[in-house]
């Protein structure tokens, strides 16, 4: 007999389980319940048997269309512990369950998913750093400045400014929900390293979950762009990663220029996946033409 595969809602989910499913599997940070809530719009979860494996999956509800989507600043979700031994169930519930997809997955799971990449290190073998990068922290040391641990407090609003700056497409919510993810975080794991002089000329938020230290975003001001302490701060959080037996990786992005700076430390490129698919009424699908 086939093991029970159904969809959990999130008010009905067993925190406690699913954080020690999260922990034990070695999920990325992005599967933790708190993450995930802070994150999305509404969650739920595809679950094997008794918590054995599952998979988180966010959705919204749009004019009574319900579509499952990764939400922003997360890059991918893992199926966690075991696998159903026909996991096109798992997709079959998923369509009947939601009209549209675009959702991010550190496997390959589902049919017509297409290849992403972000990029990470393995081994401290891998730190190489490439001429921008060289000169960039050089300048960074003739500013006579130094790294230092800062407060949440103190970082996040030149991250988020940053943010508007350069990614139109999110809305006052999302930033909510980052911030209030970022502010609400255990400080324990959730660090922020920056360079001020008069003020915080540059800063960075990095995770530690699972032996991984993740960075999450930075901001820089016009100052330290010109001074290279984008690339001074990146190059000591991988350092300090590994010196503490870490591994290190970027969040990812689509964005051809933070792929070159993120590589031109020597990170390679590592794949996830997309699945998207659009079953949607046609007026639905209509309204969102004329909307873009």
């Amino acid at each position: 007999m086939l093991d029970q595969v159904k969809i959990i809602e999130r008010n009905a989910i067993d925190k406690e389980r699913w954080d020690e499913l999260v922990q034990k599997t070695g999920a990325s940070v992005y599967n933790q319940a708190d993450y995930l809530d802070a994150l999305s719009e509404n969650w739920c979860t595809v679950v094997l048997g008794d918590y054995r494996g599952a998979l988180a999956v966010p959705y919204s509800v749009r004019l009574g269309v319900k579509g499952i989507f990764t939400p922003n600043f997360i890059r991918a979700l893992d199926w966690m512990g075991e696998k159903p031994d026909d996991f096109t169930r798992v997709e079959a519930l998923l369509k009947k369950r939601f009209k549209r997809a675009d959702f991010n997955t550190n496997q390959l799971l589902f049919s017509a998913s297409r290849e992403l990449v972000y990029q990470c290190f393995d081994t401290i073998d891998d730190i190489e750093l490439g001429s921008q990068a060289k000169r960039s922290i050089k300048k960074f040391e003739k500013t006579g400045l130094s790294i230092e641990k800062m407060e949440m407090e103190a970082v996040l609003p030149l991250v988020v400014s940053e943010l508007r700056e350069k990614v139109t497409s999110l809305k006052e919510v999302d930033f909510k929900r980052f911030e209030n993810l970022l502010l609400h975080y255990d400080r324990t794991s959730c660090t922020c390293y920056g360079i001020k002089g008069k003020t915080v000329h540059a800063g960075i938020i990095l995770i530690e979950w699972n032996n991984e230290v993740l960075y999450i975003k930075g901001g820089v001001d016009g100052f330290g762009k010109q001074n290279g302490l984008m690339h001074a701060l990146m190059h000591d959080a991988i350092k300090r990663a590994f010196s503490n037996g870490k591994k290190f990786s970027f969040e990812g992005s689509f964005v051809p220029t933070v792929r070159q700076f993120n590589t031109g430390f020597g990170a390679k490129d590592k794949t996830y996946y997309s699945w998207k698919w659009d079953n949607a009424p046609w007026w639905f699908r209509l309204l969102l033409k004329i909307r873009k």
